[in-house]
């Protein structure tokens, strides 16, 4: 017999093992139709399991953001908030230095906290010191249980415009 026809179907054995596997999570619930997943409700709980943040009041300042999650890096940005929207982003380490943020990086303070009191978000985690009026820190784990959603918020340097 021809080696391959011994070694195929044993390999397409495997193969079926192990995926057979990967919906695990999932075999289960469709085997309970009582079992939901939570993680994707975005309507809030009854009793609120975590705190919420209260907005930035500033309408125009300058601040420095930087993003820590699983997507392209950018380095620190300066942002520009010109009546609570953003105006500007701007990349202020090499490579690309000068340059417009990635979308991602084009947020306001409040979009950022926004983020924090989200009701579909699965843990947020705010460093916001004593009287200061914006946290430093904002942790997200956007979904439960998932691997590579977590994103970091920088927040320094902030300089409120006068006007």
């Amino acid at each position: 017999m021809h080696p391959c026809r011994v070694v195929l179907p044993a390999l397409t054995a495997v193969l079926a093992l192990g995926l057979s596997g990967c919906g695990r999570e999932n075999d289960d619930k469709a085997a309970d139709p009582a079992a939901s997943d939570t993680t994707t409700s975005s309507s809030p709980s009854a009793s609120p399991t975590r705190e919420t943040y209260p907005e930035f009041a500033p309408a125009d300042y300058t601040y420095q953001l930087e993003v820590i999650c699983f997507c392209p890096m950018t380095g620190p940005v300066e942002v520009t908030v010109a009546d609570g929207k953003v105006t500007s982003a701007t990349r202020l380490e090499k490579p690309g230095q000068g340059k417009p943020a990635a979308a991602f990086a084009r947020l306001s303070i409040n979009d950022i906290i926004a983020k924090a009191n989200a009701p579909g978000i699965a843990d947020a985690e705010v460093t916001w010191p004593d009287g200061q009026d914006h946290p430093t820190q904002v942790r997200l784990d956007q979904v439960e249980r998932a691997t590579d959603d977590e994103v970091t918020y920088l927040i320094k340097d902030v300089k409120v415009s006068a006007g």
